[in-house]
């Protein structure tokens, strides 16, 4: 039985029509491809995403959940739940375009009879599936934006924003230090640098950026 066979073509979407509008698929994690060209178009429907994606206030905890790689795992630790279910709702959800509730529904359902964890499961993993896009378009806009100027105000304002409401926070950070040149650049790193109410780790990585550390190092 295929995913259409189960959910349609159509459904109620879960995501807001410019991350529906993301092209890339959710089998090479919604990278954009750094052929991706620096047009008008493509600057504007990222900030679009980045915008439509941002949560409106801090998150109880942060997303998307760091990857689980195997040299972090004891021999005996399994994966967690999430990353199971994650391979049950790309299979079902493609691409943005198809994260619809029905879609979901089934998702849930499956991962019910598999064993996972179910708790929130439609806000969660919209919240998830939204923080992940988000991350791709954040790395393309800090590592494959080659005319930074064309990331001025905006992109350092959505940055400082997802690093402090905990989606993304991670990379926001990086397109700060990686675009210094970018005006208001520095200074939402300071900010974040010396925000006491941050995570350690959003605070340190944005601290980092004072003291030259590089993305090698």
């Amino acid at each position: 039985m295929t995913t259409t066979d189960v959910c349609g073509t159509g459904g109620a979407p879960l995501l807001p029509e410019a991350v529906r509008a993301v092209p890339y698929s959710w089998a090479t994690g919604f990278r954009w491809p750094p052929e991706t060209a620096e047009s008008a178009g493509n600057l504007a429907l990222a900030r679009a995403v980045l915008e439509a994606c941002l949560p409106a206030g801090p998150l109880a905890a942060p997303e998307p959940p760091p990857e689980a790689r195997a040299k972090d795992l004891g021999e005996a630790e399994p994966l967690p739940d999430w990353v199971e279910a994650r391979s049950v709702l790309r299979a079902l959800m493609p691409y943005a375009r198809d994260v619809t509730r029905e879609r979901m529904a089934e998702a849930e359902a499956r991962c019910a009879r598999a064993g996972l964890d179910t708790t929130d499961f439609t806000a969660r993993w919209t919240r998830r599936i939204r923080a992940w896009i988000a991350e791709e378009v954040l790395r393309w806009c800090g590592l494959m934006v080659d005319d930074t100027r064309a990331l001025a105000p905006w992109a350092i304002d959505l940055a400082e924003r997802y690093a402090r409401r905990g989606m993304a926070a991670e990379q926001a950070v990086w397109l700060l230090r990686l675009t210094p040149e970018v005006p208001g650049s520095r200074e939402a790193l300071a900010r974040l640098a010396h925000d006491e109410g941050l995570p350690a780790e959003v605070r340190e990585l944005a601290t980092e950026a004072d003291t030259g550390t590089s993305p090698e190092s």
